[in-house]
């Protein structure tokens, strides 16, 4: 997903926690945890929506959109 675009929100708003700062306290997470992490701290609640579903039953592959504000993202 694309940081730069939650990093300039973050920065319009006095007090928000940026999403680098929360990407380099918590390098063992995943991506997606650092995204819940960072719209938690900032009052902000992300959308998640299943775009797309495949593979065989013993290795499916998922395409998310994350979305918060109109910031949208997609990504496996």
């Amino acid at each position: 997903m694309s940081e730069e675009r939650f990093t300039a929100a973050s920065k319009r708003s006095s007090g928000c926690t940026s999403l680098n700062h929360v990407i380099a306290a918590n390098p063992g997470k995943t991506p997606i945890s650092q995204l819940q992490e960072y719209c938690t701290k900032n009052g902000k609640t992300p959308q998640y929506e299943l775009v797309k579903s495949e593979g065989q039953a013993h290795l499916p592959s998922f395409i998310f959109r994350a979305t918060v504000g109109e910031v949208s993202c997609t990504g496996l």
